[in-house]
């Protein structure tokens, strides 16, 4: 299950922001769509993924069709069938846009007025709000030791500096708690929103593969400072430290953040990539997901209501 979309041009990209190996499979998340032949009807378009519900006749041959798709009854930057920083890349093909719950296309940040802005606290990361109230996700960016001075990351404020037994409104968890099980309505919830190679709470594995941990939220006041061309300083993309609670972790079978393909050392077609009755998409050969799904990385996973 992943969110962040990659296409061939996302390895152009990471590899000048720091150095990730060649994919050649192409992932897209939120909307994507079979190429509409000169008919206009829907024809196989490897790496593409999403409903094939909402495809305009008038479309061109070898065009990608988008659906605008909702977050919660809201339709966001990410999701409006717009190419709304002028990169030429739309939606679910801007390699920035991690979800239908993103109103920023050049930058990671979700960027929408209310979600993942109470100090240090911090519930599911892919959704459009703050508060545990929908999800039951509970963290405390003051539990991560990587929190101390001078930068206290990945929150940046010094309100949160790292103490193990710091106290999370909303539930009497400690910090060891939060970071050893969260809640089954949380995990049913945030989980399928979250890419492989992240956490519930926007830490994510970038590139794919190095080890490297960044917050996804990084941002200077509401401008967000993480994109693929900032990975490589700690400073717009601050280091985080995984909660492994509510992780989803990059697998060798799996398409993660960074990474478009199943890597090297994939035990082959005998692994799942996807859960049980979950479609897998985006790759070669590989059908749309059906009309109110969207493709998370490589898994058809039901769109946020």
């Amino acid at each position: 299950m992943t969110l962040a979309r990659v296409t061939r041009a996302a390895i152009v990209a990471f590899v000048a922001a720091a150095s990730v190996l060649s994919c050649t499979e192409s992932v897209r998340i939120g909307e994507d769509l079979p190429a509409l032949g000169a008919g206009g009807s829907a024809t196989a378009n490897a790496g593409s993924s999403g409903n094939v519900a909402g495809a305009s006749a008038g479309s061109g041959a070898g065009s990608v069709a988008c659906v605008v798709t909702a977050c919660q009854g809201k339709v966001y930057a990410c999701g409006d069938c717009v190419d709304n920083d002028g990169d030429g890349l739309i939606d679910s093909a801007d390699l920035e846009c991690t979800g239908a719950c993103d109103n920023t296309e050049d930058s990671f940040f979700g960027g929408i007025p209310g979600a993942n802005n109470a100090p240090c606290h911090e519930d599911c990361y892919f959704d459009q709000n703050s508060g545990s109230g929908d999800d039951d996700c509970y963290w405390n960016q003051a539990c991560d030791a990587l929190s101390v001075a001078p930068s206290y990351p990945p929150s940046g404020d010094a309100h949160c500096a790292y103490d193990a037994n710091a106290n999370t409104p909303g539930t009497a968890a400690s910090c060891a708690d939060l970071e050893s099980t969260q809640s089954s309505a949380c995990l049913d919830f945030c989980l399928p929103l979250t890419p492989n190679g992240c956490d519930c709470f926007g830490c994510c594995e970038l590139p794919a593969d190095s080890g490297n941990y960044v917050w996804l939220g990084s941002a200077n006041g509401n401008t967000g400072t993480c994109n693929l061309n900032t990975l490589g300083d700690p400073g717009a993309c601050h280091p985080c430290t995984p909660v492994p609670s509510c992780r989803n972790g990059c697998d060798p079978c799996e398409v993660c953040v960074g990474r478009t393909a199943p890597s090297s050392s994939c035990a082959g077609s005998d692994t799942a990539r996807c859960p049980p009755n979950v479609a897998a998409c985006g790759q070669p050969g590989e059908p749309a997901c059906e009309d109110g799904a969207y493709c998370v990385t490589g898994c058809c996973e039901p769109a946020p209501k």
